[in-house]
């Protein structure tokens, strides 16, 4: 008997590129779980609506509706012998939904896994009401194995149930995208890097001052900025503060690209500066993606950037120009580019690859299944 999976996830519209992170994640998964040769049972997410007009509303109540109805009549006519529900969730305001799901699938005797996307799961739990303190404490009890994004849930999934199953499944570069081997950096200046979605909880202002303050003592110090900006008022002050700068010549702001174009970018950079203050911060594929072209990340401790990067040296705790500039500043002092490049490149090819999370993800699979 083939063994099977009900994969319930949000894919987007087939007919256009992924939005957002959690359609990438989900798509990349897919495709893991059908290289496994697993029998796969797509139950697809409701399509989001536009915006929260009140026909909007309506339809997105319509559509919830149906997608538990579609979900409860699969699983009660579905196989239960050698299956597996997995179940991708986003918690937060999404954890009522995720619930009845994760309820079902438990009523009707499958084994369930709950897949735990994104960050801010501590500080949803934290700040949320009675009712959703038990309802997430519900849906962790009534899953069998949970998948997590980051090792910072741990502490709040062991604390709701301390013998729960956690499987590790970070955020991964694919195999397209890593340099064939460790791209060697010039060695007569020093590129800065910020790529990703340019916007206030990024922090692109820190980023600016933080390339002002070094290039008081570095001549040879330059900066590349790659996005796009949704906040209109935010891209013109972010363009005042270069402007204000008197460093014109020495950053470039691109807009966002395609990976072909993106490689091209990374491969001279020495630092990706990491600025990030976004409250639900998870596996940011922007940092795994620069790590793997040996590329140094500075961030803060948001989301799940102390387990990724794994090296409190670059991790800044206050988060200051003068933070930054400093930890920079000392690098490059004490001679650490090189061998700091090479351990980070190195960090992604033995942790967060295509090819190493294919076998974790499979190893973690055949595990479960040898269990039913």
């Amino acid at each position: 008997m083939t063994n099977r999976i009900y994969f319930f996830a949000n894919f987007g519209d087939w007919k256009k590129p992924p939005y957002g992170g959690g359609e990438v994640g989900n798509r990349r998964t897919l495709s893991l779980l059908q290289k496994c040769n697993y029998e796969i049972k797509i139950i697809e997410k409701y399509q989001r609506v536009k915006n929260h007009s009140i026909f909007n509303l309506l339809l997105l109540m319509y559509r919830i509706i149906e997608n538990i109805i579609r979900f409860f009549i699969t699983l009660l006519f579905g196989r239960r012998k050698k299956s597996i529900v997995h179940i991708v969730g986003f918690y937060g305001p999404m954890v009522y939904f995720e619930n009845i799901l994760v309820s079902l699938s438990h009523l009707f005797g499958y084994f369930t896994i709950y897949e735990m996307r994104g960050g801010g799961a501590e500080l949803y739990f934290n700040n949320g009401n009675i009712l959703y303190k038990k309802t997430f404490s519900h849906l962790i009890n009534n899953a069998n194995c949970i998948y997590s994004q980051g090792k910072e849930n741990d502490s709040l999934i062991l604390r709701i149930d301390p013998n729960k199953d956690i499987f590790y499944y970070p955020n991964y570069v694919m195999n397209d995208f890593m340099p064939c081997s460790y791209p060697n950096k010039p060695n007569n200046k020093i590129n800065l890097l910020y790529f990703g979605r340019v916007s206030k909880t990024k922090n692109i202002d820190i980023i600016i001052e933080t390339f002002k303050i070094l290039s008081e003592t570095h001549n040879n110090i330059y900066l590349d900025i790659i996005g796009n900006c949704p906040e209109p008022e935010y891209a013109k002050q972010i363009k005042r503060y270069i402007k204000d700068s008197g460093l014109e010549n020495r950053i470039n702001i691109y807009p966002a690209c395609n990976h072909q174009q993106l490689k091209q970018y990374l491969k001279d950079k020495h630092f990706y500066l990491f600025p990030t203050k976004e409250p639900h911060e998870g596996h940011s594929n922007a940092l795994t993606e620069a790590m793997a072209w040996g590329v140094i990340p500075i961030a803060t401790a948001q989301g799940f950037n102390e387990s990724v990067i794994n090296n409190n040296q670059l991790i800044v705790k206050d988060i200051r120009p003068t933070a930054f500039s400093l930890i920079i500043d000392q690098l490059i002092s004490n001679n650490q580019i090189q061998t700091l490049s090479k351990e980070i490149y190195m960090r992604v090819q033995s942790n967060f690859t295509e090819r190493v999370i294919y076998k974790s993800l499979k190893t973690k699979y055949d595990t479960l299944f040898s269990l039913l």
